[in-house]
């Protein structure tokens, strides 16, 4: 957000969605309604087609933070080596085991339909409460974006295809550029 709107714009939205300073962000995780107010205070403020690119690029910039503390090199390392089918449900396992920590509220599961799988949330915390003409999750879609460009595939990209922000039942994400 600093870089497209400046210090004083991310500042003001920060403290106005969560009450934090800069000098004063938390080093634990936050609460899941932490990171909505923020999400749908920026889509607010700025319109979605400005603020969905921020959050994709939010979500690339957590996947990095991923890759580089809480994915362990030699389990990357492995990923990378296997077959990419074989490599994609070892790291989708992974996530779900972990999905607590980004799901909050709602649900993730990873559903096999065909080759490759959906991502799917039930009960998106994200889109708890948001209404939009388009898909809203770009944050999710650009964080497993990034995880698979770096350890599945290079070409890899994530389409949201059904969005709870639309009144879907679910929030469904594509796999594309994986073979």
């Amino acid at each position: 957000m600093q870089a497209r709107w400046g210090e004083r714009f991310a500042e003001s939205l920060l403290a106005e969605a969560t009450e934090y300073t800069p000098d004063t962000l938390p080093e634990a995780m936050i609460d899941e309604g932490e990171a909505r107010a923020l999400a749908h205070l920026l889509l607010d403020r700025v319109g979605a087609a400005a603020a969905l690119p921020v959050l994709r690029d939010a979500g690339h910039r957590t996947a990095d933070y991923l890759l580089a503390h809480r994915i362990p090199p030699p389990a990357q390392w492995v990923i990378r080596l296997l077959p990419r089918r074989l490599g994609l449900r070892l790291l989708l396992a992974a996530i779900t085991r972990h999905a607590w920590t980004f799901a909050g509220s709602g649900r993730f599961v990873v559903r096999w339909v065909g080759t490759w799988p959906a991502l799917v949330f039930e009960g998106c915390t994200m889109c708890r409460g948001l209404h939009g003409d388009r898909p809203m999750c770009d944050y999710y879609a650009g964080t497993f974006e990034r995880l698979l460009a770096v350890l599945i595939s290079p070409a890899a990209s994530v389409v949201e295809v059904e969005c709870q922000a639309l009144g879907a039942a679910t929030c469904r994400f594509r796999l594309d550029g994986m073979s």
